[in-house]
């Protein structure tokens, strides 16, 4: 019997509904720096539209502040700005906050940068950065994501996780070894990913907004087929008739716990998945607008810049520009 590696390959793989989401992001990264830090050090991070901010603690301790919140993060803490407001860090107790801009920062690669900042006092080591996000689902995320989301080290639930990737970070940044660039990024985007769905799964119901309708047996259900095959032609009957319900009490409930209607969210789904295939891949739009359901490319177009409002087009040539510029 011969090992058909192409069809386990394209086996999907089962995860939780807060898990898909989160995959479907793709953030993309914008900077990553590995910062060694002396007392006395002080540093403000400006806000970064668009962009979630992190820090890691491999070694020490430093003091965030941001709005009228002020906390610290020892060694192995992790400390996430899902919404890249603007924050200050120091060692707790310098007055001298010095702007980000005007770092001693030295660029080893176009998005790894390394800094060495401060006195000659107690050093503190981290790894900080910030990814950017563009996908329509990532807004719709944040609407019940707090300003930070802070790990400790001694999280049961996250244990593992921060500390051991906190120790291949300290490794990796010790030494600018070849490749070292995309190592550090995969194990930074493992934290992200981490410190999101640990904050998602320990929210109930009352705060979860759209996402409880993940978790509903029926509602769920249909959300997953919607997600698995959007290309094809889904009425509000057949999506009724698939989860067992009658189709105004599915639709009902659908609006209920998701906020739009079963074909306004289809639409919605799709020009998500166009929007990350635009910018993160070469494919054309026509190649596009056919894996997602239209049958030219003039309709997916009207669709997609009704939805986001701007054409498939610019939204490409948006992101190149960006990239460009980071």
């Amino acid at each position: 019997m011969s090992f058909d590696y192409k069809r386990r390959v394209a086996t999907q793989i089962a995860d939780h509904p807060i898990g898909k989401l989160l995959d479907s992001l793709r953030m993309e990264s914008a900077f990553y720096t590995s910062s060694t830090l002396m007392r006395p050090w002080g540093m403000v991070m400006p806000p970064m539209s668009n962009c979630m901010m992190y820090h890691i603690v491999l070694e020490g301790a430093a003091e965030f502040r941001i709005a009228d919140s002020v906390f610290p993060l020892e060694e192995g803490g992790f400390v996430l700005f899902p919404k890249g407001e603007g924050h200050v860090v120091s060692d707790g107790q310098c007055k001298t906050i010095v702007p980000l801009a005007e770092l001693p920062i030295e660029s080893v690669t176009e998005r790894y940068e390394t800094l060495t900042f401060g006195g000659s006092g107690e050093v503190t080591r981290m790894v900080c950065g910030a990814m950017l996000f563009q996908h329509p689902l990532a807004i719709k995320l944040l609407g019940i994501l707090p300003p930070y989301i802070r790990i400790h080290p001694d999280s049961k639930d996250s244990v593992n996780v921060v500390t051991n990737v906190a120790r291949l970070l300290k490794s990796e940044s010790e030494t600018i070894s070849v490749g070292a660039e995309a190592v550090i990024s995969r194990l930074a985007d493992v934290l992200v990913v981490a410190a999101m769905r640990q904050y998602l799964s320990e929210l109930d119901e009352s705060k979860t907004g759209w996402l409880t309708a993940l978790q509903d047996d029926r509602i769920g259900k249909s959300l997953k087929l919607i997600h698995d095959q959007p290309s094809k032609h889904w009425s509000l009957e057949e999506l009724a008739i698939a989860v067992g319900m009658s189709r105004t009490s599915f639709a009902t409930q659908f609006k209920k716990l998701v906020g739009n209607s079963p074909m306004e969210y289809l639409t919605e789904w799709r020009m998500s998945l166009a929007y990350s295939r635009l910018q993160l891949t070469g494919d054309t739009v026509l190649s596009i607008a056919l894996d997602i359901g239209y049958q030219s490319e003039s309709a997916f177009s009207r669709a997609f810049k009704k939805s986001i409002g701007k054409s498939p087009v610019e939204v490409r040539k948006d992101y190149e520009a960006s990239v460009e510029t980071t």
